[in-house]
């Protein structure tokens, strides 16, 4: 990169050599500084040096900086920005109607200037950085699709297993992947709870093939011998059997990066199978806690049923008892009818809590058929 690409390169232009003097006094302190007199030059000079900004004067007697703004526009999304003296609001709109970035006011602050420019070219270079990108991804893109069968097959893999609720699954997706892409080859997924799965292109793993795998392994991420190759990641190995001859060859090259592929794929899939188990589990755990909160709901509603019951047959005992006692108290007819309006008074009150504890009930049984809704469907807790 040259000094010119890290500083920036402006072109000035201005048909007054004092303003476009003045403009590139102000701009040489932080940018390489071109500059030109006329509309016609400022043409000829944007096709020589691509600028990352221009300076623009709004009126020059040959090509104005409008008319010289939209022919560079058609060129080039290069940031324009407009130096004028006219402060009409017609004329601003001129000046964006033909393609301007900004506009300034002459006479121009220094400080202002240079931010606007500064401004204007950090978000033109972005702008420039992005289209880059864009293109590098498109030929990436057709670099990859440019070998349809194999990357098909790749992308088959990778679409079809996401779906894997096992590790059997993937490993049988694994190997039925390398079949399509001419690979025999024979694969070791190892499960969150440490546990491994093996397959083979052929079907299950021979006791030669496993000592194979457990000894490749130990043995680096990518490790080669004679028509083999081994691809290691944490979770998931890869033993290639059918490596060609030449190991040179495209042929060859394609294999490796098939094969490390598949296995960086499965890697990551694996991990989104630790997922769906972890959460069949915990469904499992909450579809349990479910139901033993239904029990204990249902059980602490007929206690509360029991209760009340209680309480209203002692409330009447009471009463009872009271109204026997009458006779052997020797109390007289305005003393028990206070007794009793007493009693009668304190037993309403106890009769309304009772009520209220009613609706407590009513209250559990909404929370009982909420709960139980939530374990009698399976969709609420299928979370994969």
């Amino acid at each position: 990169m040259s000094e010119a690409d890290v500083r920036g390169l402006v072109l000035v232009v201005d048909d007054d050599p004092v303003a476009r003097m003045l403009h590139r006094n102000i701009l040489a302190k932080k940018y390489d500084v071109v500059t030109a007199d006329s509309g016609a030059e400022a043409l000829a000079k944007f096709a020589a040096i691509s600028p990352d900004l221009v300076l623009m004067d709004a009126e020059m007697p040959d090509i104005d900086g409008y008319q010289a703004c939209s022919e560079i526009r058609d060129r080039s999304g290069v940031p324009v920005i407009f130096a004028t003296a006219n402060t009409d609001l017609e004329e601003h709109m001129r000046a964006y109607d033909s393609g301007g970035t900004g506009l300034i006011v002459k006479p121009i602050n220094a400080e202002i200037l240079i931010r606007k420019v500064a401004t204007a070219i950090a978000r033109y270079r972005m702008a420039q950085s992005h289209v880059r990108e864009k293109f590098a991804l498109q030929q990436m893109a057709m670099s990859f699709l440019s070998n349809a069968g194999q990357n098909g097959a790749l992308l088959n893999f990778m679409r079809t297993s996401i779906a894997c609720p096992t590790y059997e699954q993937l490993a049988k997706s694994l190997t039925e992947a390398c079949n399509v892409l001419g690979m025999n080859c024979f694969v070791r997924i190892t499960a969150q709870d440490g546990s491994q799965v093996m397959q083979s292109s052929q079907g299950e793993v021979t006791a030669l093939e496993q000592s194979i795998l457990d000894h490749v392994s130990g043995l680096g991420r990518i490790f080669e011998f004679r028509k083999r190759l081994a691809v290691n990641y944490d979770r998931v190995t890869i033993v290639l059997s059918n490596l060609p001859e030449d190991a040179k060859s495209a042929e060859a090259g394609m294999m490796r990066d098939n094969v490390a592929i598949l296995a960086e794929t499965a890697q990551a899939l694996s991990e989104n199978i630790d997922l769906r188990v972890s959460a069949a589990h915990q469904a499992e755990q909450m579809q349990l806690a479910l139901m033993s909160t239904e029990q204990a709901l249902d059980s602490l509603g007929i206690q509360q049923r029991q209760m009340l019951a209680d309480v209203r047959v002692l409330l009447q005992e009471m009463v009872d008892g009271v109204e026997q006692a009458y006779g052997w108290l020797g109390t007289s007819q305005d003393q028990e009818a206070t007794i009793s309006g007493k009693m009668e008074s304190t037993v309403e009150r106890i009769l309304t809590r009772l009520l209220a504890s009613e609706q407590f009930e009513i209250q559990l049984r909404s929370v009982r058929t909420a709960l139980s809704q939530g374990y009698e469907h399976d969709d609420a807790i299928q979370l994969f």
